[in-house]
């Protein structure tokens, strides 16, 4: 085998950025390839700025994370917060055994005894469970054939639930395939908001009432309005409620605010995906580039653009603050009298006259793809292009994009429903999953 066929094989195999990787034996042994052959191929990733070999700690995807111990923080602290970070990464999944003590031991840089005592420490507080040398996370409540999840999504007048996004996809897809998976039962319930009322699937109106079969209710905020008027159908409910909550962090309705049993998941708009595109192109030595986004009255673009600052990433930003988002420009282009992409095209000629570099950040993969329709009809050579939201467009033109961890926000929010104590409670009302830079080339 090449080389280079081993490089990719060991790029496809879908680390994390900061994830450890296999040592070079190990790796050899699941590659069926010679230790020396692996060796190379470390090297030369660690060369091109893929990983990072650090003295002591072994070899990381990406960005080594930081193994500095502040002077006030414990042992047990930063232990806490690394198996925080692991389930924000979706590394550790809440239906699936724990990796072993040994390994947790090796990915904290801790001895064996301080994992095993923190696991203990864990079991003790109802989180965890352990059957012999085994971790698990607890499970609170049987769930039995008659019990179902509730999952209301925004619909039109005839119960018809309206889908207008690939993320919207794959939350429905994911939702549906782990809870088939845990044997969940789910009721899918759409919400028409100009009328305030529910809907089923076939059309007839549904009333939320509190049921001794439902475990809990899945709220899709997506192109809400006014989420603080569907929240209050749910205000005396008695389960567990988690929301897909696609709104910047610091507005959730006073009404929902603290409440004991809901918990938030924001997948987009924070600045976390800023800063993991900002560190992926300083791994690569990428830099300055230019932030393009025709969408800059949002909190998610402004977001993105610091996260991308706050990484240490030169940028300079070519964006128009009169739009809030992909639908905010449609809506547009349909008050005018045009489509979309024409207005969109007509946005992005204006930004780019102000363009000095060759390489750009843009803020989702509609504006990547446009991006490089623009260049080729200008016959000008292609820029190097990353995007957000990894979707078929960034496979059909070939550049990277950042991947929104929709699975890990699927699994985190069904089992809050779950287990609505021994696990959400114990964490911060808004969760944060962390996604990673799908790369194309």
């Amino acid at each position: 085998m090449l080389i280079e066929d081993v490089k990719k094989s060991i790029i496809d195999a879908g680390f994390h950025d900061g994830e450890k990787m296999p040592s070079v034996r190990k790796m050899a042994e699941r590659l069926k390839l010679s230790v020396n052959t692996i060796h190379k191929a470390y090297k030369l990733l660690a060369i091109e700025g893929r990983i990072q070999l650090v003295h002591g700690k072994g070899c990381f995807w990406g960005t080594a994370p930081s193994f500095e111990v502040k002077a006030e923080e414990s042992v047990y602290s930063v232990v806490e917060r690394l198996f925080q970070n692991d389930l924000d990464s979706g590394y550790l999944n809440a239906f699936d055994e724990l990796p072993s003590c040994k390994e947790l031991s090796n990915r904290y840089n801790v001895s064996l005894y301080i994992v095993k005592k923190f696991l203990m420490q864990k079991c003790s507080q109802g989180i965890l469970r352990h059957v012999g040398h085994r971790f698990f996370f607890s499970e609170e409540r049987p769930v039995e054939k008659s019990n179902f999840i509730l999952f209301v999504h925004r619909s039109d007048e005839f119960g018809r639930l309206k889908i207008e996004s690939e993320r919207e996809s794959d939350v429905f897809r994911t939702f549906a395939q782990i809870a088939a998976e845990q044997k969940i039962a789910v009721k899918f319930i759409g919400y028409h908001e100009a009328s305030n009322l529910f809907y089923l699937s076939s059309g007839e109106t549904f009333v939320v009432k509190n049921d001794i079969h439902c475990l809990g209710v899945f709220l899709s905020t997506w192109l809400v309005n006014d989420a603080a008027k569907l929240f209050a159908h749910f205000a005396s409910f008695k389960n567990p409620i988690s929301v897909w909550w696609e709104y910047a962090p610091d507005v959730i309705p006073v009404i929902a605010r603290n409440k004991k049993k809901w918990a938030f998941y924001n997948v987009a708009f924070g600045k976390e995906a800023g800063v993991i595109v900002g560190r992926y192109l300083k791994s690569k030595d990428m830099g300055p580039v230019h932030y393009l986004s025709p969408y800059h009255a949002s909190f998610w673009s402004k977001a993105r653009l610091q996260g991308l600052l706050d990484a240490g990433t030169d940028v300079i930003p070519l964006v128009d603050e009169r739009y809030a988002s992909p639908f905010d420009l449609a809506d547009a282009a349909e008050h005018e009298g045009v489509e979309r992409q024409v207005l969109l095209d007509n946005i992005l000629e204006s930004l780019l006259k102000n363009a000095t570099l060759d390489k750009f950040v843009c803020s989702n993969d509609w504006v990547a793809a446009s991006l490089i329709d623009y260049f080729k009809a200008k016959k000008l050579p292609a820029p190097y292009v990353v995007g957000f939201d990894d979707t078929i467009e960034s496979y059909r033109y070939v550049f990277d994009s950042f991947a929104f961890n929709v699975g890990t926000m699927v699994k985190e929010a069904i089992y809050h429903i779950v287990a609505p104590t021994i696990y959400a409670e114990q964490r911060r009302q808004m969760q944060t999953p962390l996604g990673r830079v799908v790369e194309k080339h």
